[in-house]
């Protein structure tokens, strides 16, 4: 007995008949959002591209665009994402589209530009009282994200009133919940308040933070180490960070981190190698603080010229961030913003 062959003609109508089916959408639309969930993010633009041909229910649409420009801005396709953001920024505002409006202030911390992210919020009423549960959480996360933006302003009391601000309402979201602590180490540690940090960060249970994210709760950690000199400790834990990092900017993050750490650990020629390392990394977004320091270094060592190309570094990569105040100081340009005008600048 043999067997027939199978036309290529009607495997050809079938594979189109799967991909004109709907429950296939499902399916790699899911598939697409598990790989960026894994860090597989070249993986993610492919389906994404995919997909995008093919006739998706109108719902899907906006979620495949968010998943495909964090790809983008995790691969530090930076101009991309922010191309994409501002789009996202315009739908979110004309359709009340909070997981839009999330998304486009993500990818403008992301990139550096906190006050396109801030912008969002400006004249935003926020979800209907009582609100849908999805609504929110979605309305939590915009405010919750946002505490970033303004720190990286400067604003270190604003975004700490911020924070504060949510406490209630991250209580009551399990997710949230165990990012509260982290957000509030990050700012507790650049505030001189190492050991109430490190209390914070005890709180979180680290098996259910997203992999996406958990570099960054290791380099809060590290953070909070710094701010009580256990300096051993704290490169230990960015170097956990580092294993952990998916996104290019965890990364570039981490390695301005030990230089930092071997800054203040006074080893100056060790951390200029992280703080070299950190500059020439192929992501530039944000970033102004490691730059910043980087000068500082040079200029400690004698190295005058080079600190000040370091400091007009930050002023080009990270021109809306408090570090570019404050190295615009350092370079004669202007004086720098106090605590109390960025807090003004940015309200809580």
């Amino acid at each position: 007995m043999t067997s027939v062959p199978i036309p290529p003609e009607l495997l050809l109508v079938l594979a189109v008949w799967l991909l004109l089916w709907h429950p296939v959408h499902r399916l790699l639309l899911h598939l697409t959002t598990w790989c960026f969930d894994r860090g597989a993010f070249r993986a993610t633009l492919v389906l994404s591209r995919i997909l995008e041909r093919l006739p998706l229910a109108a719902w899907m649409r906006p979620l495949l665009r968010r998943v495909e420009l964090y790809a983008h801005s995790a691969l530090g396709h930076t101009e991309t994402a922010v191309s994409g953001a501002r789009d996202l920024a315009l739908h979110a505002r004309a359709d009340a589209c909070l997981p839009c409006a999330n998304c486009a202030i993500n990818l403008f911390i992301n990139a550096g530009l906190y006050l396109e992210a801030l912008d969002i919020e400006r004249g935003w009423q926020g979800p209907s009282n009582p609100p849908e549960p999805s609504a929110a959480h979605a309305w939590a996360l915009v405010r919750f994200n946002l505490v970033e933006a303004v720190y990286n302003l400067g604003s270190w009391e604003a975004a700490s009133a911020r924070l504060s601000n949510l406490e209630a309402t991250a209580r009551g979201d399990a997710f949230l919940w165990n990012f509260f602590p982290v957000q509030r180490a990050w700012i507790l540690a650049h505030t001189g308040r190492g050991e109430d940090a490190l209390n914070a960060l005890a709180q979180v249970d680290w098996r259910r933070l997203p992999r996406l994210y958990r570099s960054e709760a290791h380099f809060a950690r590290a953070a909070s180490l710094l701010a009580v000199h256990r300096y051993e400790e704290a490169r230990r834990e960015v170097h956990t960070g580092l294993k952990h990092a998916l996104r290019v900017s965890s990364t570039r993050n981490g390695l301005f981190l030990l230089g930092r750490i071997a800054l203040a650990e006074g080893h100056p020629e060790e951390a200029l190698r992280f703080f070299e390392a950190g500059a020439a990394h192929p992501y530039q977004g944000q970033g102004g603080d490691g730059l910043l320091a980087w000068g500082d270094g040079l200029a400690a060592l004698g190295r005058h010229d080079e600190a000040r190309e370091a400091w007009r570094l930050v002023l080009t990569r990270d021109k809306q961030s408090g570090a570019a105040s404050r190295a615009a100081s350092r370079l004669g340009l202007h004086r720098p913003v106090s605590e109390e005008e960025g807090d003004a600048k940015v309200g809580t």
